[in-house]
């Protein structure tokens, strides 16, 4: 039998759950904001991704922290954006995120527990005319991966 392992990654959950936001569907970006999209939009910064360990070794429960931010085009929009998202971070707990079939990576992520805190104050850019916020988003969860199987019979 000869087999390949993948799994889901946590960002993967984080925009899937930020995605439930009508106004952000299809708006959601890793890293910067998406090129030449108009607000709203948010993309995320990770920045932590680890997994617990105790006296036997790893216990399978992870742990991603990441830097969010929710770009707006007048702060009214931003606080109304801010709240849905905060929500549905909040709502990630005991989810369980996964492809459609026949999508690569396979396997799922499970959420055991999701928070976001506002990290800094709100920003106006006036450069590009937009208003800002910025959370802190941590989530513990566990990762369910799939393997395929390529099945030999004689």
């Amino acid at each position: 039998m000869a087999g390949s392992t993948t799994h889901l990654t946590p960002e993967f959950a984080l925009v899937e759950a930020v995605e439930t936001v009508p106004a952000l569907r299809g708006k959601v970006t890793a890293m910067q904001p998406p090129n030449k999209t108009a607000p709203p939009f948010a993309f995320y910064t990770p920045t932590a991704d680890s997994e617990e360990e105790d006296l036997d070794g790893p216990t399978e429960l992870q742990h991603f922290t990441g830097v969010l931010h929710i770009v707006a085009a007048s702060a009214r929009q931003l606080f109304t954006l801010a709240a849905l998202v905060k929500k549905a971070v909040a709502e990630m707990r005991g989810g369980v995120y996964s492809l459609d079939e026949g999508e690569e990576p396979k396997g799922r992520i499970l959420v055991e527990r999701s928070r976001m805190e506002q990290s800094s104050p709100d920003l106006y850019e006036s450069e590009v005319g937009l208003f800002r916020r910025m959370y802190t988003v941590q989530m513990d969860y566990q990762t369910e991966e799939v393997c395929d199987e390529e099945v030999i019979s004689g």
